[in-house]
């Protein structure tokens, strides 16, 4: 298939690239999840971007307009080079409704980058692509009783607040073994910390102390893929992809300070911390066909060691994420001349997991459904929008339980490496 893109210069995606990047680490989430007290935070396994809409089934997925950062394999089916550089932001508004009361919370929101990345594939056989994108977040706020109280004082309230995550810088290789089976291989290195408030207040005795407890991690992680695809030629193509991913623990120290009248008075070191990390899997299968119809599903399989979690009866266990989804692709033809360019894509998915930790002898499932599309605003540039409506945890199983509609907005510019004019992308 022949497309025409106009020219672009790498210095400047780059130099965006890095600017955006370092704000996506100064942004941080506004949206209060309970459920991020735990362990390291939330972790979102879904996929970013164009595969998101199709309930995030992307290990199988190939496409010559989009980078796919879930399975490596996929660097080789980008547009011969073609730089894409993507940028996708995400919002979310959330309700939550504790067991045993009718009572729902207001609603909370939020907006931060969730993923920046670069692609390139300059050889028929070779594509490689690096990236930054978040790993997990921390975000709740919540008041505790009187920790103590008497008849001659107010009693001193206590609230606790926690902020922060771990983030993933990345760099992935693919490379065609064979007409029909490409693999890649993605290395990352995962940094971060989380940091947790607790404020001791009582105005009638003039307390106001504030404990802030700091853990600092680094860790790294490698992750490899395989794809197997038929020839496009057939009126069905059909591919199967397959990851493998395994990574260190995450390492660091503590430290802890209290704080009276926005003066540290006194500061301890806590020494090193560290937090087991998961091997993981999975496979994926996809049938596309010449009309620009796609079907896919996926299943993932997480395997977190046992370790003990900072609250009674919690802590890690396998986990696994269950996706179903389609997708439309309109091929249109420009009409000066004989090239071709992806008009627009819609698609619609489903998607199931649980969490990474049991608690109180319980997982914590999270059901969504999602729906979404592109379209080509210009020769060289492409927005994608996605919608997410799901739900989260049980109340009949004493759990609190989250009600989110998350939405995605993101932008693919893409340009011909220095000054061709045309690629042929057979």
């Amino acid at each position: 298939m022949v497309y025409k893109i106009h020219t672009g210069r790498l210095a400047v995606y780059t130099a965006l690239g890095f600017c955006m990047a370092t704000s996506a680490i100064a942004l941080g989430q506004n949206v209060t999840s309970p459920y991020s007290t735990l362990g390291i935070g939330d972790i979102d396994t879904k996929t970013s971007g164009r595969y998101s809409i199709s309930g995030s089934t992307s290990t199988s997925r190939r496409n010559g307009n989009t980078y796919n950062d879930a399975n490596p394999a996929s660097l080789t089916s980008l547009a011969l080079k073609v730089i894409n550089f993507d940028l996708l932001g995400k919002g979310r508004a959330s309700t939550f409704q504790a067991s045993q009361t009718d009572s729902v919370s207001a609603v909370s929101k939020d907006f931060i980058i969730r993923n920046i990345s670069l692609a390139f594939r300059p050889h028929n056989r070779t594509g490689f692509a690096f990236g930054l994108k978040p790993y997990s977040s921390v975000n709740y706020k919540y008041p505790l009783p009187d920790a103590v109280y008497n008849s001659q004082l107010n009693g001193y309230t206590r609230s606790v607040e926690g902020t922060g995550g771990i983030n993933q810088v990345y760099g992935s290789f693919g490379y065609a073994l064979t007409r029909h089976l490409s693999a890649g291989v993605t290395a990352s290195y995962l940094f971060g910390s989380t940091q947790k408030n607790t404020t001791y207040l009582d105005p009638g005795v003039g307390l106001d102390i504030k404990k802030e407890e700091y853990s600092f991690y680094s860790g790294s992680k490698v992750l490899a893929g395989l794809q197997y695809y038929t020839s496009p030629a057939r009126k069905w193509q059909h591919t199967i992809g397959i990851t493998a991913s395994v990574g260190s623990d995450l390492k660091g120290y503590a430290k802890t300070e209290y704080i009276s009248a926005d003066s540290t008075f006194l500061e301890q070191s806590n020494g090193s911390t560290s937090f087991k990390m998961p091997a993981s899997t999975s496979l994926g299968y996809t049938a596309a066909n010449k009309h620009g119809l796609s079907l896919s599903a996926e299943a993932n399989y997480y395997y977190w060691p046992k370790q003990q979690l900072n609250y009674i009866n919690s802590y890690t266990s396998p986990s696994t994420r269950l996706s179903a989804g389609w997708e439309y692709s309109k091929i249109a033809k420009y009409s000066f001349d004989d090239a071709y360019y992806e008009k627009y894509y819609l698609g619609m998915g489903f998607t199931a997991q649980n969490s990474y930790y049991h608690l109180n002898g319980n997982k914590i499932w999270d059901y969504a459904v999602t729906l979404g599309g592109g379209y080509n605003i210009s020769g060289n540039l492409y927005g994608h929008t996605g919608i997410e409506f799901g739900y989260k945890g049980q109340n009949s199983q004493g759990q609190i339980r989250e009600r989110y509609t998350q939405f995605t907005l993101g932008l693919t510019i893409r340009s011909l490496w220095y000054h061709s004019a045309r690629i042929n992308d057979n």
